[in-house]
């Protein structure tokens, strides 16, 4: 569907002052998060072990999709900026709360990795909303590809900080206190840009993104329900489910894995991973727009279950470059793809709301996921069966389901009853 002559953005609409804040407080977001990717050793601190893990990191998300319920309506009610800046102060007192937590089976760590998943979800929520409502429809996909490359950029020097904290020799107590204030240290450089990307923005607003509005003249928004009941993505929520589970994966599991595996450092694989991510999600941004939505999330989907199976052939630490670099193409290829096909069933100035329900998916993959893995691997083990491998077989077989129902729902050749379906949808 060609663009209308209004909705086609000047240049400096996608890449100016705003973008690049945008950009670096990503960055800054994603190094601190990709840090904590270390909170296995927190948890081994505490006593516990993967069992422990995948309960704390799989309750906790139970916070990020509770406020996706009301983010989306705050986003579009009190403006993404508002939200942005309030989760990433939150998310510096989540973060800096578990240093006295002392009792891996007490309630108090669920609780602070609740709060911290629910600052999360706000934080990723409110700017990949910021980003999308100053852009056109048809070039969402590729400003959320281009600003999400930031993330592969912190991605990558996460772990690197992670290793050299973990590899001092002091206790490891220390060590993971010092992982908690180096990451809300970060996340504190991340508001700063936040706060001038707002104040950018507000110089120069745009119609659609409520700036130029006092709180009282904007439109009341639709709650979920409502909107659900007009408007329905379908299976691409499944989908979003799937890729929750599986991106979050090496971020919660890989530190315990290596460790099996005898590879004490995951730097690499990060670094690996992000890079890949970062060029490739540069290289093809435009994919979506010339394979189409679907065949961009199916071809995602053929490297997330192809990255697994690659797992299988870790036995050092240069062999964790294969299911990186698979990984990285995964990562790049399916999160603006399955955000972007799902919100355009909505209507524009609704844009929060269906943003957050993408996101909520994703995070409902890691509820579902990172306790269903723990039991998995707890379960072969007292069964006496190879514990990562018969995992990794378990979300290869997953993957592989999705996509050929998704291939199957949505047509053959290049997806088109996909985009038809989401360039029906018009503002209520």
């Amino acid at each position: 569907m060609k663009p209308s002559a209004e909705d086609i953005a000047p240049p400096q609409k996608l890449y100016d002052t705003v973008f690049f804040c945008t950009y670096f407080a990503n960055v800054f977001m994603l190094t601190s998060f990709s840090l904590l990717f270390r909170f296995a050793d927190f948890v081994e601190s505490l006593g516990g072990d993967e069992w422990h893990l995948g309960w704390i990191v799989g309750l906790g998300t139970v916070g990020a999709i509770i406020f996706r319920l009301v983010q989306g309506a705050a986003i579009d009610r009190f403006g993404a900026i508002v939200v942005w800046v309030l989760s990433l102060a939150g998310l510096i007192v989540s973060i800096l709360l578990h240093v006295g937590v002392t009792n891996v089976n007490g309630w108090e760590v669920y609780a602070i990795r609740f709060l911290m998943n629910l600052c999360v979800a706000g934080v990723f929520g409110s700017w990949l909303s910021f980003v999308t409502l100053r852009v056109p429809e048809y070039k969402v996909a590729e400003v959320i590809g281009v600003v999400g490359s930031s993330g592969f950029v912190g991605m990558a020097m996460g772990p690197v900080i992670g290793d050299w904290i973990f590899g001092t020799g002091l206790d490891l107590d220390v060590q993971v206190d010092q992982m908690f204030y180096i990451a809300a240290g970060l996340i504190g450089a991340s508001m700063l840009c936040a706060v001038a990307a707002g104040i950018g923005e507000a110089r120069h607003p745009h119609t659609d993104n409520h700036m130029g509005q006092s709180r009282s003249s904007r439109p009341h928004p639709p709650g979920m329900r409502q909107l659900l009941q007009k408007y329905h993505p379908g299976f691409l929520l499944v989908v979003a489910i799937v890729m929750g589970l599986t991106i979050s994966l090496p971020g919660t599991f890989l530190r315990p894995f290596a460790q099996q595996q005898g590879v004490e450092n995951i730097k690499l694989f990060f670094l690996v991973y992000n890079i890949v991510a970062f060029v490739s999600r540069l290289t093809f941004r435009r994919a979506p727009e010339y394979l189409g939505i679907r065949n961009t999330i199916l071809l995602g989907l053929f490297f997330m279950a192809l990255s697994m199976l690659l797992y299988l052939a870790v036995d050092s630490a240069g062999s964790l470059l294969y299911p990186a670099v698979a990984g990285g193409l995964a990562h790049s290829f399916l999160f603006p793809s399955v955000v972007a096909g799902g919100t355009a069933f909505f209507p524009r100035e609704n844009r929060g709301l269906a943003t957050s329900l993408i996101l909520a998916m994703y995070d409902t993959g890691q509820l579902i996921g990172a306790p269903l893995v723990g039991i998995s691997l707890t379960s072969a083990r007292y069964l006496e069966l190879p514990d990562y491998p018969l995992t990794f077989m378990i979300v290869c077989v997953l993957i592989l389901l999705s996509g050929l129902t998704l291939w199957l729902m949505y047509g053959r050749g290049d997806g088109s009853s996909l985009r038809r379906r989401s360039a029906s949808v018009k503002p209520a």
